[in-house]
């Protein structure tokens, strides 16, 4: 998760400025709400990470939800404004589910 929040916020602000082109759709055309999300995933993904590698599954489900719907609601957002896909909000909802399922199953036990 801490590799994926850092290459997420790179790609994520080389589109911004105009570097790379054709990855993240809405932050190419710089919609702050998409670049807002985005952001807000990527920090998300890094606490998570920190939880997670610390072995507390307390933050690392709570954080794991919130991930997974910060994820699936800038999935739908850029679905209905831009009218495209971006696989890096759906790899951060799977991630979020996965997160919060395995830790939900490590804090039964």
């Amino acid at each position: 998760m801490i590799v994926f929040a850092v290459v997420y916020a790179i790609v994520g602000t080389l589109a911004v400025f105009g570097i790379v082109q054709g990855t993240l759709p809405g932050h190419e055309s710089q919609e702050m709400l998409v670049v807002a999300l985005a952001y807000a995933v990527a920090l998300l993904a890094f606490i998570c990470g920190a939880g997670c590698v610390k072995g507390s599954t307390g933050v690392a489900k709570v954080t794991g939800l919130l991930f997974a719907v910060l994820g699936l609601v800038s999935l739908i957002y850029l679905q209905v404004t831009q009218d495209s896909f971006n696989i890096v909000d759906c790899l951060a909802a799977c991630y979020g589910v996965s997160i919060f399922s395995i830790a939900s199953k490590l804090e039964k036990e």
